[in-house]
């Protein structure tokens, strides 16, 4: 599925900038120290990742891809969840103020694909009535990333069309690069999980919502989680 993509202008969000004053106060509490010291953290804060993007408020649709197969079992299914946690984080953090139902988008694909008519990014927006498209297409959602450690993993590249536009928005046109890589990476998980048809749907429900999560943070300035924080052993 291939987007026409002219040249366009991207909307990068600014990098946070420290105020001069509580650089002032840091540097007087530590003096001349290396380590960084509990007033420090204080009047500095968590260290925060920009937005790598900022999405236009315009009624939007994210739409999951899987056409390598790269989801071995449940593929509708997990699709559906991710495009569904992807839709719920952006309205929570007030993203964009409208979004299209993805079972919709989903559904009239699936039709359109059953009648051999594979439909471009444009024409899923437009047909559902989006303006704006976030597109996630799957590389990889395994139980275990390297099939042996009981540790799953997620892989994904997403990229944002300007539906009106007809154009890619983001990563900007001429960049590096025609996508944007997210992964999410759990934490290691108890192996009774992945004995019974519960505890793994229990894996695939958190690998869902973990790279949801991952790639709603290409949009927001966000403190950065720590690693498998989204996915509990249990």
């Amino acid at each position: 599925m291939t987007a026409h993509e002219p040249a366009t202008t991207t909307r990068i969000a600014p990098v946070v900038t420290l105020r001069f004053t509580a650089c002032a106060v840091v540097a007087a509490v530590m003096c001349s120290c290396n380590i960084l010291s509990p007033a420090a953290f204080l009047a500095f804060g968590e260290t925060k990742t920009p937005a790598m993007y900022e999405l236009e408020d315009r009624p939007t649709v994210v739409f999951v891809d899987d056409r390598n197969n790269a989801i071995p079992i449940n593929a509708s299914r997990i699709r559906r969840r991710i495009a569904d946690d992807v839709t719920r984080e952006l309205m929570a953090h007030e993203l964009v103020s409208l979004t299209i139902s993805p079972r919709d988008a989903m559904a009239l694909t699936r039709r359109r694909d059953r009648e051999g008519d594979l439909m471009s990014m444009e024409a899923i927006g437009e047909a559902v009535g989006a303006e704006q498209l976030i597109y996630i297409e799957m590389l990889s959602f395994r139980g275990s990333v390297d099939n042996i450690t009981p540790r799953p993993g997620a892989m994904c590249r997403v990229k944002v069309i300007d539906i009106v536009a007809r154009t890619r928005a983001f990563p900007p046109v001429g960049g590096d690069s025609d996508w944007q890589e997210v992964g999410a990476l759990g934490a290691p998980m108890s192996l009774e999980l992945y004995r019974n048809s519960e505890g793994r749907r229990q894996i695939e429900v958190s690998l869902s919502a973990a790279i949801a999560d991952k790639v709603t943070k290409l949009f927001y300035t966000h403190v950065p989680d720590e690693l498998g924080s989204r996915l509990t052993p249990q």
